[in-house]
């Protein structure tokens, strides 16, 4: 189930391909007296795409909720466009499990949508945006769509009011997993040609990623991270970071200068840390399996679950590690198997034990 929030069109003499700035400052909310939104500070430039991921009820519905005024903060300021309070344009919001109306049939609600925003054509942009957004049930009513299509239609919708800010929460979860990703790519196509400024929450890693030209990691309702999506993903030494953006594994390390010695292999640092005993913290792409005589580490699979395009397996090794490796489908592993594991020569992340 789908809503949506409806927008002001474009006043006269502005650009509809021009997107709008959003600034927060100190923004704090509170439900219950629980702190939900902590001090958050963020600037999303005209025509960018911000991606919020973050654990279950780190507080990225809220921010939305705050940023479209359907909440208002409890301190802190929103300001869209140099706007704040009450004179702040409003921002289209798309978002899931919430009602639509029971009656009005899925394409007038498109067409009505085009011509209030002041569209020339707007049975002509009706059609482009169902043909986009592949939603082939024009003459149903809404309420009898399907998940999946009623999210189609309140996108087609929002999109024909010619927004030049956007609100997704989880806009495409009732897709399929190749539905989903085919929706995604075409969205971001017509946002980035259209230069809409777009927050972009998602419990999806791999859509944030796909979509964000600055991608901000959420954690018990503060910013964790913020930068470009590699630099965000590169940051596996803060927990709350790696927990969001797939599993990590900690293995034991020795620094010496530049280098850490690990299995018996010496890798670069990613960043200067102190001589000593640690911890090195690898990704499963950078875990390899290999031959008995390679440098390494011997271990025992615990379990392997195949995902389609890799395999992923975790192995118990002999200094007591537990460490996930992906690697290619075809390399079945049964438990218990004995195998050898070695990392990747890449710089190495580490942290402190303990």
């Amino acid at each position: 189930m789908v809503a949506v929030t409806p927008v002001d069109p474009t006043p006269v003499g502005e650009s509809p391909g021009s997107g709008w700035s959003i600034s927060l400052r100190g923004v704090h909310r509170e439900r219950a007296g629980v702190p939900v939104l902590r001090g958050i500070d963020l600037d999303v430039a005209p025509g960018t795409i911000v991606a919020v991921v973050g654990p279950s009820g780190c507080g990225a519905s809220t921010l939305l909720r705050v940023v479209s005024g359907t909440q208002r903060p409890d301190a802190g300021t929103v300001t869209v466009e140099g706007r704040s309070g009450a004179a702040a344009p409003r921002i289209p919001e798309v978002r899931d499990r919430t009602p639509v109306a029971r009656f009005g049939r899925v394409r007038a609600a498109i067409v009505a949508a085009a011509r209030h925003a002041g569209d020339d054509d707007p049975e002509k942009e009706t059609d482009r945006l169902l043909d986009l957004l592949g939603l082939g049930s024009a003459d149903k009513s809404v309420h009898r769509l399907s998940l999946g299509d009623r999210q189609r239609w309140a996108l087609a919708r929002t999109l024909a009011g010619r927004p030049r800010a956007l609100l997704l929460d989880d806009a495409l979860a009732a897709l399929h997993t190749t539905a989903r990703a085919e929706m995604r790519d075409r969205l971001l196509r017509e946002l980035r040609d259209r230069g809409v400024t777009t927050l972009w929450a998602t419990r999806d890693t791999a859509e944030a990623a796909a979509v964000a030209d600055h991608l901000v990691v959420m954690d018990r309702g503060r910013i964790a991270a913020a930068g470009g999506p590699d630099e965000v993903y590169a940051r596996i030494a803060d927990a709350a970071v790696a927990e969001v953006l797939g599993p990590v594994s900690a293995v034991p390390g020795i620094v010496e200068g530049l280098t850490v010695e690990v299995w018996g292999q010496e890798l670069p640092l990613a960043e200067s840390a102190h001589d000593g005993h640690c911890e090195v913290v690898v990704r499963p792409e950078n875990v390899l399996l290999v031959g008995a005589d390679s440098p390494g580490v011997d271990g025992v699979v615990e379990d392997s679950t195949f995902l389609g395009s890799v395999r992923r397996s975790t192995i118990l090794t002999s200094d007591g590690s537990r460490v996930v490796v992906e690697h290619a489908p075809g390399r079945r592993l049964e438990d218990r198997d004995a195998v050898r594991l070695a990392l990747a020569i890449v710089p190495a992340t580490v942290r402190p034990i303990g």
